[in-house]
């Protein structure tokens, strides 16, 4: 059964102080030189310039799969989050899930554990933010933003596994007068309005500010017979603050700081459907009268049961940096940044999906982050550039999930169940890159990263009141039936089904070290045509379980051996290895552009994390998978007023050996569960990855009453069917479907301001984005609320 058949939905703590930037190398100016040759030669096409191997050059030049999205075009494709970005980037996914957001690049993820490091790294000016709740602060005057598909593992490292995001803020402009802009929009199926912008404020001819500023808001997308609200809706406000010093012409600085706060308000999952095993209709639901499939919410929980507040989150997050240059001579320059970060998050759920006080979730999380980066570039000769460096963070993370359950209505003691993680993790690593021209066509890089990871944890599981206090109710007495249980144990084993134990496990140590390579050769067939083959070998952190309460060995009461806390070792999971290769070409013709990369890797050990159905996730590594596609980038400037552009990846990701797997409802249906109620996803597709997506667009510049310029752009963005679930549920595919936006711009020829029009989803496709069972609900599924109507956006703005 597809979806289609269902209806549906301070300021920084510390100024930090040292020396860094990007290099510039004279070999990679010359590069860039060189590219810009080509366009003078009478190639139509934009030469984009990125530092995605940390120097400039263009990314013509680049011997891997790179999308680049400049300044310009993020603010015309209305880019504000990396979700909006995933729609014009093929293989970029980040779909909203309950508690978080999935970020994945080539079908790579971090999985559904906030314990998991990130799978794909992203990196602002080139600081990692290393958790996911990192990845929610707004795009928002940004110069460019780099999508680096691939293992990124010796310049970047820090697990990034599956690629990279690197965005690049807009920096002030010394020397230049003030100038600036801003835009206001709104948007009127949800009521949304932005405000956004940034100006610079040349103070001397050697230093100069800038201030960026974000806000969006909107008024909910579904009516909740409950609160007698439109929910969820959502408050978001960011700023950055930047400072240039070039203080010789040698040592230049740069300063930023940037906060923001993050606020979703009310409920955000609905009542999907009620299916039999078979997934015919489940008759007689107890979930009909809340609605099921209308599209509208009927949902809450009294906050005098429940003091966790309502459903919702709220993430503050801040973070400062200072990168200084100093050119030591023509050849060399040093390169360093150090950064400060840190974010607040809270978040709230009723996870029964119902108006009834049964169950609420909550996840608490706070994190404080220093990293420092110094690196060396030198041009040692005509032939050999070397960049060779030093990176150490140092991290602190505490997080938990909290489940509380009032389940006296049902004849069972009240609990929480609440499991916690206090972490802390060191990391160092030295790493080089040498990059060597043999010939004028042919060009080698070998790249290595040592690292070397410490974490201390202490993770554990209580039983607890459900307003958060320790639970002194007595066990009950010989002669009970449930005798030497206490009520909170007799919940947890018998209402939860749960086989894990209380539990803490303290000063727990995990270390490990791992040496990844990247190697790469690139060979210009002609001025214009390049091709190339890479290689990467690395590795992703592995860790402790937030989420653990038991080994897979334990086992109901009464039967043998019985529920059980295991042992430290137990809350552990490994790190996970990759080996990728890629071989592709890019190509340029007077008006054309086409680039095209075959890859493939193989994940060993890949971190998963599936829902159980219940309130429970089964963590642990899977054997192995298999990656393989080709990515394409096609662009055509075909008259001078009138450019097309396509990008499409096929991408087969699978399971090539996955044993022990949660089983979907259609597994257990079928029979295919093994004694111990698991399952064999061996040769299954990994969730949430769609074998094929692409997005074509095209714009047309016009001119009108020799006053105007008049832009319309149309895009339209596909999927193939994928499933939406993290237990990969096969009854529950979304089936494959296109995305048509549209956007008209005026701007005046002899002014400064604009005005623009446009529609998201021009013709009101529907589908969804992510699916989950409801907890202690055999057949029962949610659905997660998205900004999935057509939308109609005004925007105006000016510049100065």
């Amino acid at each position: 059964m597809n979806i289609k058949h269902f209806p549906k939905t301070p300021i920084a703590k510390v100024l930090c102080i040292v020396l860094s930037s990007a290099s510039f190398a004279s070999f990679a100016q010359e590069e860039v030189k060189e590219a810009k040759d080509v366009k003078a030669k009478g190639s139509a096409l934009e030469v984009i310039e990125v530092t995605a191997r940390k120097r400039i050059e263009s990314v013509q030049t680049v011997p891997s799969s790179i999308n680049a999205v400049t300044g310009e075009n993020i603010q015309a494709m209305g880019v504000h989050t990396v979700e909006d970005l995933s729609k014009y980037v093929p293989g970029l996914e980040q779909p909203q899930l309950a508690n978080h957001s999935r970020l994945s690049l080539r079908g790579v993820s971090s999985g559904d554990n906030q314990s998991f490091e990130q799978s794909v790294g992203t990196y602002v000016d080139g600081v990692y933010r290393g958790r996911m709740n990192r990845q929610r602060s707004g795009i928002f005057d940004m110069q460019r933003v780099e999508v680096l598909k691939g293992p990124q593992v010796t310049l970047y490292g820090n697990s990034s596994v599956g690629g990279a995001i690197s965005m690049i803020t807009n920096r002030p402009d010394v020397g230049d007068d003030l100038n600036g802009e801003f835009t206001v929009k709104y948007e009127s199926e949800y009521e949304e309005a932005q405000i956004l912008g940034g100006i610079n404020i040349p103070v001397t001819d050697e230093f100069a500010l800038r201030i960026g500023k974000w806000r969006d808001q909107n008024q909910g997308q579904a009516f909740n017979h409950y609160t007698g609200k439109d929910e969820f809706y959502f408050e978001d406000s960011a700023f950055r603050i930047g400072a240039v010093w070039e203080a010789t012409d040698e040592l230049h600085f740069y300063l930023r700081h940037e906060q923001g706060t993050f606020e979703k308000f009310g409920e955000s999952l609905a009542i999907y459907s009620h299916v039999n095993p078979d997934f015919s209709e489940f008759e007689n639901s107890p979930l009909a009268s809340f609605g099921i499939g209308t599209g509208e919410l009927n949902i809450g929980n009294d906050d005098a049961i429940f003091n966790n507040g309502p459903s919702g989150n709220k993430n503050e997050n801040e973070e400062t940096m200072l990168e200084v240059v100093w050119s030591v001579n023509d050849d060399t320059t040093i390169t360093s940044i150090t950064a400060d970060s840190s974010y607040d998050y809270f978040h709230t759920l009723d996870v029964d999906i119902t108006p009834s006080d049964l169950i609420s979730t909550s996840v608490p999380e706070d994190y404080e982050q220093f990293s420092q980066e110094l690196r060396i570039d030198i041009v040692v000769n005509d032939q050999i550039n070397l960049m060779a460096g030093f990176y150490y963070q140092d991290a602190d993370f505490n997080t938990g999930f909290d489940s509380d359950f009032h389940l006296t209505q049902l004849g069972v003691p009240n609990f929480t169940r609440s499991n916690y993680l206090e972490q802390k993790t060191e990391q160092s690593a030295i790493f080089a890159q040498v990059d060597y021209q043999a010939t004028d066509k042919l060009s080698l890089t070998l790249g290595v990263r040592y690292s070397d990871i410490e974490k201390t944890a202490t993770q554990g599981l209580t039983l607890l009141n459900i307003d958060g206090t320790v639970d002194t109710r007595p066990a009950f007495p010989d002669g009970h039936p449930y005798a030497g249980l206490t009520p909170a144990l007799l919940s947890y084993w018998g209402a939860l089904k749960s086989v894990g134990a209380p539990h803490e496990f303290e000063n727990m140590k995990r270390e490990e070290s791992h040496t990844m390579v990247q190697a790469g050769a690139s060979y210009f067939f002609t001025d214009t045509f390049m091709g190339y083959v890479n290689f990467a070998d690395g590795a992703k952190a592995g860790g402790f379980d937030t989420l653990y309460e038991g080994p897979s060995s334990a086992s109901p009461p009464g039967t043998s051996p019985g529920p059980s806390a295991g042992t430290p070792e137990d809350t552990q999971f490994e790190d996970e290895q990759v080996t990728a290769y890629e071989i592709g070409f890019k190509s340029d013709w007077d008006d054309m552009r086409l680039n095209v990369g075959v890859f493939y890797g193989t994940y060993d050990d890949l971190q998963t994390s599936i829902f159980n159905g219940s309130i429970g996730f089964n963590v642990g590594n899977a054997g192995k998978a298999i990656q393989k596609g080709i990515d394409v980038e096609f662009i055509w400037q075909a008259t001078d007023d009138l450019s097309i552009t396509a990008n499409a990846e096929y991408l087969d990701f699978y399971y090539d050996k996955f044993e022990g797997a949660a089983c979907s409802l259609t597994e257990v249906y079928k029979g295919e569960a093994d004694e111990n109620g698991k399952c064999d996803w061996s040769g299954d597709n990994l969730a949430w990855v769609p074998e094929f997506s692409a997005v074509v667009a095209a714009e047309h510049l016009t001119e009108v009453m020799d006053n105007y310029e008049v832009s319309n752009m149309l895009s339209v963005s596909y999927k193939s069917e994928h499933t939406i679930d993290s237990d990969n549920e096969q009854g529950l595919m979304q089936d494959g479907y296109a995305l048509v936006d549209y956007r008209l711009k005026v701007t005046p020829m002899d002014s400064n301001w604009h005005v623009a029009l446009t529609v998201n989803n021009l013709f009101d496709e529907d589908y969804e984005i992510y699916i989950s069972k409801i907890p202690l609900n055999t057949g029962a599924y949610l659905n997660g609320l998205h900004q999935k109507n057509r939308r109609i956006n005004l925007e105006f703005g000016l510049s100065f």
